[in-house]
């Protein structure tokens, strides 16, 4: 189930031609039940919107503190300030992302190296080379995706690894 809010006056070209429902948008008898259990999920979700932002965002600094604990030369990437609550972009030079990725995975800890929409993308992030990384530093970043489900503990987890995961990356990848 989910919801598309239009502007009235579009012009939209329906998937589906039938009975004209939705202003000729959608055509089809209503599913009443999904609609009220998707209204009450999106009710829930927006009452708990800004409780859980601070949660995510209390955890994303706690990230970053750990990160530029153990790695000493790694960065952030983007403005914190106005950024989203739960994703950080994270340099670690001289490091393979990919191998980082294999390293951390094997610790239990789930990053990925760009937007799911980029997966098994063999270029260099076009988001990352619009905001000044070099192609090799973009081959040198993680993407950590918090949610209020996440915990400190698992932070801590990423600290405990981190340093020893980015230096045998960096003693496989030959990078200078």
């Amino acid at each position: 189930m989910a919801a598309l809010i239009l502007k009235r006056g579009l012009d939209i070209e329906p998937i589906l031609h039938g009975g004209g429902q939705e202003r000729d948008i959608r055509s089809g008898t209503f599913n009443a039940p999904s609609i009220l259990a998707f209204a009450a999920a999106a009710t829930e979700s927006a009452a708990q919107f800004k409780e859980r932002s601070v949660v995510v965002r209390k955890l994303k600094q706690s990230l970053i503190e750990v990160v530029n604990k153990n790695v000493s030369d790694a960065w952030v990437n983007g403005d914190q300030a106005n950024s989203l609550p739960g994703i950080v972009s994270i340099t670690f030079p001289r490091s393979d992302s990919e191998g980082l990725l294999l390293l951390l995975d094997s610790e239990g800890i789930a990053c990925s190296t760009g937007s799911a929409c980029s997966a098994g993308v063999q270029r260099p992030s076009h988001v990352l080379l619009a905001m000044g990384l070099s192609e090799d530093e973009t081959t040198s970043t993680l993407r950590f995706s918090l949610s209020h489900s996440n915990t400190i503990a698992e932070i801590e987890k990423l600290g405990a690894v981190i340093a020893s995961v980015v230096e045998r990356s960096r003693a496989a990848s030959g990078k200078k």
